[in-house]
């Protein structure tokens, strides 16, 4: 459905957008900037000019976090913040992250110039490496002091890559470990994203509501057999690790779809030792992700998938390990803002429906500090991650409205 009134400026939020999608682009038409890259730094000194054209204060805090801020005159010391995230996965989409953060910035423009009298401070925030090019969710992990030195300590990559990272971004692990924000007057956090999935243009409804994300659980599955000349070794004596990994893959698929139809489980990366053309692999290491809408709902897929991985080593005569990385627990929708965000929506002739989010975002983390409330607009075919990845900029403008008509309830009515 078409908006009944525009209280943005779909315009201006095509130009914001526009700049903010430059910095880091693809031949294939996507963004290639994950988090602390050269490309991302460019991406955030564009909007650091937008922030300084618009007459409105910068922030950024020992984690990177970048934010605008509006004091506005008269208003109370709590303060309502949107935002989300500029970075990118490698070679991933244009929309991805930086709609919410152009949509917030088109917000708080809008709350200002239609002459709006906020009673709470306004910030637009765009958090650092949501995607977890070096540690997942990290800036508002940060943020909410949900993040340790330990996290710091294990970052994804090669050894060495996160220290060059954070050279050439000039922060420190100690300051981002100071960058949780003490304060107690946060208001509330309200994002827009993309719902990187097809369920709302399979329904062909505007703006789904989030009502909560799910848990994100990461393992390391390893089976470990006995290396041997893969040539003189009879294929009935062989103590396979190859074959107990390919087998587990099969039983995590298999389990999922029979037994935890609302769950979801990925083994993303797989490795062999030694790992050449001759040798019988003895060790098969699977990294294993778990997504569950409750922490019981979790420990019950891992303990069966725990039994699934004893099953196959049984079978190829292989010991198996089951080691927990790390999680993000599921976390609920605050549920006054789920009902603002519906009020919004009906108000300007949308259709919106309540969605589980299926997967994790900075609105996650700042749940645990403040009400916090998440939006999406649909996606093409339900591609993300792709330079395929595209939202009809109609979606785009529908879901900055209805953050719009939320925002404006929020800052005149603290």
């Amino acid at each position: 459905m078409s908006v009944a009134t525009r209280s943005i400026d779909d315009r201006r939020l095509r130009a914001t957008f526009e700049a903010l999608t430059t910095d880091g682009k693809t031949g294939e038409g996507g963004l290639n900037r994950p988090a602390l890259s050269s490309a991302h730094l460019k991406a955030r000194a564009t909007f650091t000019e937008l922030i300084a054209k618009e007459g409105f204060a910068k922030r950024t805090d020992g984690a990177g976090n970048l934010s605008a801020q509006w004091e506005a005159a008269g208003a109370t010391a709590s303060t309502l913040l949107l935002g989300s995230h500029l970075d990118s996965v490698p070679n991933g989409g244009r929309f991805d992250g930086a709609l919410g953060v152009a949509a917030a910035f088109e917000v708080m423009q809008s709350l200002r110039d239609t002459g709006i009298a906020p009673r709470v401070n306004v910030e637009v925030i765009d958090f650092t490496d949501e995607e977890g090019t070096w540690v997942s969710l990290m800036g508002s992990r940060a943020f909410t002091g949900q993040l340790s030195a330990h996290d710091l300590d294990h970052p994804h990559g090669p050894p060495g890559a996160f220290d060059r990272a954070l050279t050439r971004a000039a922060l420190t692990r100690e300051g981002i470990l100071s960058a949780v924000r003490t304060d107690t007057s946060l208001r509330a956090f309200l994002e827009l994203h993309i719902e990187q999935g097809p369920r709302l243009e399979t329904r062909q409804t505007d703006i789904g509501i989030v009502s909560a994300m799910v848990g994100i659980f990461k393992y390391v599955v390893t089976f470990t057999g006995l290396a041997n000349h893969a040539g003189t070794t009879p294929m009935d004596r062989r103590r396979d690790a190859a074959q107990g990994a390919a087998g587990f893959v099969l039983q995590v698929r298999q389990t999922v779809m029979r037994e935890f139809p609302k769950c979801v489980a990925n083994v993303g990366h797989l490795t062999l030792a030694p790992g050449a053309y001759n040798i019988v692999p003895e060790t098969a290491a699977c990294a294993l992700e778990l997504r569950a809408a409750t922490e019981s709902r979790a420990q019950e897929l891992e303990a069966a998938l725990r039994a699934a991985a004893s099953e196959v080593a049984a079978q190829h005569n292989l010991k198996a390990d089951f080691t927990f990385v790390q999680s993000v627990s599921p976390r609920a929708m605050d549920p006054a803002l789920q009902s603002i965000f519906k009020s919004a929506a009906d108000g300007l002739g949308l259709t919106s429906c309540s969605l589980l989010s299926l997967a994790g975002h900075d609105a996650q983390n700042m749940a645990a500090r403040c009400p916090a409330g998440l939006i999406f607009v649909p996606s093409r075919d339900g591609v993300s991650h792709s330079s395929r990845e595209f939202t009809r900029w109609e979606d785009c403008v529908s879901g900055c409205q209805t953050l719009f008509e939320a925002a404006r309830r929020l800052v005149a009515h603290p």
